[in-house]
């Protein structure tokens, strides 16, 4: 019943004259969105049931909200599935569009970390094109809102962002798949790395030959994943320096190396629609980089802080790492367990220029430890603080930081035990910094 639920079931109330629809949560009313309080009392074919009341219930069709497993609905809420179709936003959105008999262009993305700047990328050029064209799934709109008030559905392009919850019972690819790099994440949730790759897979793997597949070659993940797609193959790299002239020459205000990796495919998509390359080129030089990922938020006395929130896996952290490879960084990383090694995030920060540590628990102190572990005797052993706040983090960052210096929040994990969201745990960050 979060924000995907109450898309799902205002949008069902509107389009189906007769229907009777039972929402759940484990989350009490007055926890939610008061939006479902006013369809509770307007809309008589809607009702809501706790958890104990559900159990043991027989539905049709159940609409389940990503990142929560099957097995729960068994387990928790005892139902019978024997003759229950399981379904979602994302899955009623494709079999919306796919029910046109010329079905619309949709363009879907995934990875591990850099889908949101690859899809906001993606979405502007296209937008910059004046061509007809709508942004959503795990970027925050939920699939079926693309549909509401559009009344060219078979005509506009889809822009979709689909995270692992979304694709993982997934029957439809998009007609354009855009794969990036995936490296271990959630593995608080799946069970090892591998379940977590199958769960991303239905991004291409139910594309027919008239389909394209666009995919990171740097990355052996990512190629292996685009195999399993019928449609035409198309690879990226950082070796092709003809990408790489053209985006430097389109005055990207991206920061890093990585980032040309999330450039790469929007210039290859406005190819394969048709837009020239001057307009692709205006594109990319007018987006503005994504909240949260390699923020520049302020310049206090020489030193830049940089809110990388969104980074909350590794791999991520590594990226933002060696976009500074010259500069003196001070780093604040650490949060909430997912189950991930940070051995590599230890070796990178060891060869970069990372003079100081903030480190929030829990993490914080594992990825010491695996500092530990390669070199014992380590300066930043020594040059190491726990904090306990954001407040606290950027004040020992400022005690640790001289002019020409970066200092930047990329934590490599998740937020959940201090903050509500990485979007919560970057916002503070910059109203602190704002605050200096």
């Amino acid at each position: 019943m979060a924000r995907e639920g109450l898309s799902t079931a205002e949008f069902l109330l509107k389009h189906l004259d007769d229907i009777e629809l039972t929402v759940t949560d484990t989350k009490s009313l007055d926890q939610l969105d008061p939006k479902w309080i006013v369809l509770l009392e307007t809309k008589q074919e809607l009702s809501h049931l706790e958890t104990e009341q559900v159990k043991g219930k027989s539905f049709d069709f159940i609409f389940k909200s990503p990142g929560i497993p099957q097995r729960i609905l068994e387990e928790k809420y005892q139902l019978n599935l024997e003759q229950t179709t399981i379904t979602s936003n994302t899955q009623l959105f494709f079999d919306i569009i796919e029910s046109y008999e010329e079905s619309p262009v949709t363009i879907g993305i995934t990875g591990t970390k850099g889908k949101t700047t690859t899809t906001s990328q993606i979405f502007h050029v296209l937008k910059q094109a004046q061509l007809p064209v709508r942004l959503g799934g795990n970027i925050g709109v939920p699939p079926l809102e693309m549909l509401e008030n559009n009344s060219n559905i078979h005509r506009t392009i889809y822009v979709i962002e689909l995270s692992c919850h979304q694709l993982a019972e997934l029957s439809a690819s998009p007609k354009i798949a855009v794969v990036q790099d995936i490296s271990p994440d959630h593995l608080d949730y799946y069970p090892d790395f591998e379940t977590y790759f199958t769960a991303k897979t239905a991004v291409c793997k139910f594309q027919n030959k008239s389909n394209t597949v666009i995919y990171n070659a740097n990355s052996k993940t990512a190629t292996r994943m685009a195999q399993l797609s019928d449609g035409r193959k198309i690879p990226f790299s950082l070796e092709n320096e003809e990408l790489n002239t053209f985006i430097k020459n389109s005055h990207s205000p991206l920061v890093g190396r990585h980032n040309l990796y999330n450039t790469i495919p929007a210039v290859l998509v406005g190819r394969q629609l048709g837009i020239s390359d001057e307009d692709i080129s205006k594109g990319i030089e007018t987006f503005k980089p994504v909240s949260h990922r390699l923020e520049l938020v302020k310049i206090v006395a020489g030193v830049k802080f940089y809110n990388d929130s969104a980074a909350s896996a590794p791999a991520a952290t590594i990226a933002a790492i060696k976009a500074f490879e010259k500069t003196p960084l001070v780093l604040i990383v650490g949060g909430s367990e997912k189950g991930v090694n940070f051995d590599r995030l230890a070796e990178q920060i060891i060869k970069s220029q990372v003079k100081y540590l903030v480190l929030f628990p829990t993490t914080g102190g594992k990825i010491l430890e695996s500092i530990k572990k390669i070199d014992g005797k380590h300066s930043l052993l020594k040059n190491q603080k726990t904090a306990n706040s954001m407040f606290e983090a950027i004040q020992t960052s400022l005690e640790h930081s001289t002019s020409g210096d970066v200092v930047l929040l990329s934590p490599a994990s998740a937020s959940f035990n201090m903050f509500k969201s990485y979007e919560d745990r970057g916002n503070q960050f910059k109203e602190v910094v704002n605050n200096l």
